[in-house]
């Protein structure tokens, strides 16, 4: 440490959240003038601010001092002024879109005060903004689709979702798809109804499982789920005025 400038180093650290070595070199300098050097601090952290966010040198020095001039409070706090929750978290999952949906689902459930018994029942969220309803039910099925499997999802408020997916997603090949594995495996294990037992439930299971139809719509729905996630993501990205 340069001991010219030991003590009002001490008194600058004092005035201001400088490290020791950012403030040596304002000493230095200013030759050790401990006002010009305080200035220039907060002029820098002026500059940083505005670089970072292009608010005005007044909104910059206001929320600085606020903030006691620490940067990440400071753009925290700005962030926070100027954007919504979802907002916010499509800023900082921005290459996670899948995360920053289960992240805004948990607001919108948070905000509407929604009731869980372990899944949302569908018959809850009718009232709610269709935009917002096709958002709950569209990410319910998905995440019971993970949860579960595929073929289980089939029997879970699939009408429901496919209306969705057809009038608001616009994914109309997807929903008929999704029908259509339906109908299979209802055939399926309509045709083994009349034997009842363990082992007819697997024989149903394994022939729908070598059913190329039912396959082939299993394949379409892995292949377009990204598409979905994003059709969702767009969807809140273009109504932020309905979430959080």
């Amino acid at each position: 440490m340069n001991n010219i400038y030991k003590d009002q180093l001490e008194i600058l650290r004092q005035r201001i959240p400088i490290g020791v070595r950012h403030g040596l070199i304002l000493l230095e300098k200013t030759d050790g003038d401990l006002e010009k050097a305080e200035i220039q601090f907060q002029e820098e952290m002026i500059t940083q601010i505005i670089h970072k966010t292009e608010v005005t040198k007044e909104t910059a020095t206001r929320y600085l001092k606020q903030n006691n001039f620490d940067i990440p409070r400071t753009l925290k706090s700005i962030d926070e002024d100027r954007y919504t929750l979802s907002e916010l978290i499509l800023r900082k999952f921005k290459d996670k879109k899948e995360e920053a949906l289960d992240k805004i689902m948990i607001a919108v459930e948070e905000k509407h005060h929604l009731k869980r018994k372990f899944w949302l029942i569908f018959d809850d969220l009718k009232e709610l903004d269709p935009v917002i309803y096709c958002f709950l039910t569209s990410m319910e099925w998905l995440n019971y689709e993970s949860w579960e499997s595929y073929g289980t999802a089939l029997s879970f408020n699939l009408e429901t979702v496919c209306e969705q997916f057809e009038k608001t997603l616009e994914l109309h090949d997807l929903s008929f798809s999704l029908r259509q594995a339906k109908d299979i495996q209802k055939m399926i294990d309509d045709q083994h109804k009349t034997n009842e037992g363990i082992h007819n439930y697997i024989t149903a299971n394994n022939e729908l499982q070598n059913n190329r139809d039912y396959l082939q719509c299993e394949a379409y729905f892995i292949a377009q789920r990204p598409v979905l996630i994003d059709r969702l993501y767009e969807l809140v990205k273009n109504n932020m005025d309905k979430f959080p």
